[in-house]
């Protein structure tokens, strides 16, 4: 009976050590702010992303956005004709709708949605780096075009940086 015992309960330490070897904790699993920078499966999630962003057409965001920098430092926009004024109003409604068409693919993934955010400032910058009152202007619209299409902002996006988080 003594020696029944002793087996079972080697077989028992046996089966503890298999299975806690078998079992590898991964804090990335347990982390809310989800697997590092460093992590396969971000790097997957980027290439991801970058393909999505590629594939989208985000010029009518960038039009938007431009003309939008451009007729705030028109402090008086009722100084234009109103036949012009009229065109530019209806026209930017059009491009901001086509914006939110294409950044609707975004809606459900703040990465992706940062790299679309991110694409767009980037290719604007070059136009305003020389007015810092209007590269301000331009920040703060890109960062507050997902509210204006009805789409939460993604919490931690760096413009000035091609990486999302």
């Amino acid at each position: 009976m003594a020696k029944l015992r002793i087996l079972v309960a080697l077989l028992a330490v046996l089966l503890v050590a298999e299975v806690a070897s078998a079992t590898r904790w991964d804090p990335s699993e347990w982390d809310p702010r989800g697997p590092s920078e460093w992590d396969p499966r971000r790097r997957g999630d980027d290439e991801r992303c970058e393909r999505q962003v590629d594939r989208a057409d985000l010029s009518p965001c960038e039009e938007h956005i431009r003309q939008r920098v451009e007729d705030e430092q028109d402090q008086y926009p009722y100084n234009l004709p109103d036949r012009r004024r009229r065109h530019r109003g209806g026209y930017d409604d059009e491009q901001q709708e086509r914006c939110c068409n294409e950044l609707n693919r975004f809606e459900n993934n703040e990465r992706c949605m940062c790299q679309a955010l991110q694409e767009i400032f980037q290719n604007q910058n070059y136009r305003f780096q020389q007015d810092r009152s209007q590269r301000h202007q331009l920040e703060r619209e890109v960062r507050n075009l997902p509210q204006n299409c009805g789409f939460s902002s993604p919490d931690r996006c760096n413009l000035n940086n091609r990486r999302p988080y």
